[in-house]
C-alpha cells in the first residue's frame, strides 16, 4: 500500500536514538509498501541522503530545513499557548506537501513519528486519523517534568509549561489516532495513568539492536592504550541526560574507582560533546568526539557504563554495549524499560560507591553477566520480531472504517 510517514528528524543515518527506530521502522515497511517521508533537517550536509532514501521508500521525500524560521515558531508557541518542542517543528511548506500526497496519492495508513508530529494530522480533513498509527516512542512530557523537578524560576516554570502542554498534546493524538505505540510496558503503564481513555489503542514496540552488526563475533582493532582498564560510555554528548551523566560520574564515581585501580581511564564515547563535557578532558578522561565505528570501544571495553540520572524509554547505548557481550553498569533510570534481573543481565548501581564496586568487580574477575546480556537482547529486542507487531497494526488501522472503533482495531491486530 501507499503509506505516508512524518518525523521529526531525517531518519537517516541511524547514528543516534531518535533516527535509529525511525530509520528501522521504514526499512521494514518499504519491504512491503511505499512510502512518502516528511522530515525535518538540522544539519544542511544531510541533504545528501535523500535520493538514498528515495530509492529505499519507493516515495517521494520531502526534506525540510530547520533555521531561523522553527526558532521563531517556538517563540510564537507562547502565544498560541502551544508545547514549544511541537511548535519547533511547524513548517507550513511541509503541511501543503502533506496536503498534496493525501490528494493525489491513495495514502492508505500514516505514521506519525513523535508527538511534535502529530498536529500535521490530527486536524487533517483530508485523512481520517483511525488510520494513522501515533509513534510516540517515550513520554516526552514526563522528560520535561523530571527536567523542571531539578531546576528553579523561570526556568522551571518553562519546564513545567512544557510539560503540561506537551501532555495535553499527547492525550488528544492517542485518543484520535488509530493506535499509538509507546517503546516498552514500562512506558505504556506510565502513559495509561496519565490517559486512561487512550487504555485501548497502547501498543508496546521495543527497540531493537541490529545483532549482526554490534556482535562480539567480529574482530575490532583495540583503540586504547596498552595497559588501560577502559571504561565506556556512548551517546550523543549534547544530550543533557548524557552530559548530565557523564558529569556524574567523572565527579563521584570515577575518582572511586581510581583510588583502587589506577590504570582505570574513562572514554566518554559520541558526537558533539557539550562544552561541561570537553572540560573533563584530563589524563584520566578521554572525549574522543564522533568516532567512525564505537563498536571497538565497546569490544576492548572492561566496563560500559550507562550513569544516566534522567532517562525515559530504552536507551539504545545500554542495548549496544550488552549486544556486544560487553558488563554494563547503568542507574536505575537507563533499565527501568527493560525486562531484567539485576546481577544476571547486567549491573544497576544509583550510589556512586556501589556503581564503582560493580564497576572494579567486573573489570577484575570474570563474569558471565556480559554473555547473558547477549543472549537477553537476542530474546526481547530483535528488530524484525518486534516490527512485527507494527505490521499487524498496520493492516489493522487500514480497516478501521470496517469496525468503527478500537475495539475493532485490538481484533484486527490479534
Amino acid at each position: 500500500m501507499n503509506m505516508l510517514f512524518l518525523c521529526h528528524r531525517i531518519p537517516y543515518p541511524p547514528d543516534k536514538g531518535e533516527k535509529i527506530r525511525a530509520y528501522h521502522m521504514l526499512a521494514h515497511l518499504a519491504q512491503r509498501h511505499t512510502i512518502y517521508l516528511g522530515a525535518f533537517v538540522e544539519d544542511p550536509a544531510e541533504m545528501r541522503y535523500a535520493a538514498m532514501l528515495r530509492e529505499m521508500l519507493g516515495g517521494e521525500c520531502c526534506l525540510v530545513p530547520l533555521g531561523a524560521a522553527a526558532r521563531l515558531n517556538m517563540a510564537a508557541g507562547f502565544v498560541h499557548r502551544a508545547p514549544l518542542s511541537a511548535s519547533y517543528f511547524r513548517s507550513r511548506a511541509l503541511a501543503r506537501w502533506i496536503n498534496l500526497i493525501l490528494r493525489t496519492q491513495n495514502i492508505e495508513v500514516a505514521i506519525v513519528y513523535s508527538t511534535a508530529m502529530a498536529p500535521y494530522l490530527l486536524r487533517q480533513r483530508a485523512f481520517d486519523p483511525r488510520r494513522v498509527i501515533f509513534d510516540m516512542v517515550d513520554l516526552d512530557s514526563d522528560k520535561w517534568r523530571q527536567y523542571g523537578d531539578g531546576a528553579s524560576g523561570l526556568l522551571a516554570w518553562i519546564y513545567r509549561r512544557e510539560m503540561r502542554t506537551l501532555l495535553s498534546l499527547e492525550r488528544e493524538a492517542a485518543t484520535g489516532f488509530g493506535a499509538t505505540l509507546l517503546v516498552s510496558p514500562h512506558e505504556v503503564g506510565t502513559f495509561v495513568r496519565l490517559a486512561p481513555l487512550a487504555r485501548q489503542s497502547l501498543w508496546s514496540v521495543p527497540n531493537g539492536v541490529d545483532l549482526n552488526f554490534f556482535s562480539a563475533e567480529h574482530t575490532y582493532s583495540n583503540p586504547f592504550e596498552e595497559g588501560q582498564a577502559a571504561i565506556v560510555m556512548t551517546g550523543t554528548m549534547d544530550y543533557r541526560p548524557n552530559v548530565e551523566g557523564a558529569l556524574w560520574f567523572a565527579n563521584s564515581v570515577l575518582p572511586q574507582i581510581r583510588a583502587r585501580k589506577p590504570e582505570a581511564k574513562f572514554y566518554v564515547v559520541g558526537a558533539r560533546p557539550s562544552r561541561e563535557v570537553r572540560a573533563l578532558e584530563c589524563g584520566s578522561i578521554v572525549v574522543t568526539g564522533q568516532v567512525e565505528d564505537v563498536r571497538p570501544y565497546l569490544a576492548h571495553a572492561g566496563a560500559v557504563v550507562a550513569p544516566l540520572k534522567l532517562a525515559r524509554g530504552v536507551q539504545n547505548k545500554v542495548l549496544e554495549g550488552m549486544a556486544m557481550s560487553r558488563p554494563v553498569v547503568a542507574t536505575t533510570p537507563a533499565v527501568q524499560a527493560l525486562d531484567v534481573t539485576p546481577g544476571h543481565e547486567l549491573l544497576v548501581a544509583d550510589e556512586p560507591g556501589k556503581f564503582a564496586d560493580h564497576v572494579l568487580g567486573v573489570m577484575e574477575a570474570p563474569s558471565r553477566v556480559g554473555l547473558n546480556g547477549r543472549r537477553y537482547v537476542e530474546k526481547h529486542h530483535q528488530w524484525a520480531k518486534n516490527l512485527e507487531t507494527l505490521d499487524r497494526l498496520v493492516e489493522a488501522v487500514k480497516a478501521q472504517n470496517a469496525f468503527g472503533s478500537h475495539s475493532g482495531l485490538a481484533r484486527a491486530a490479534e
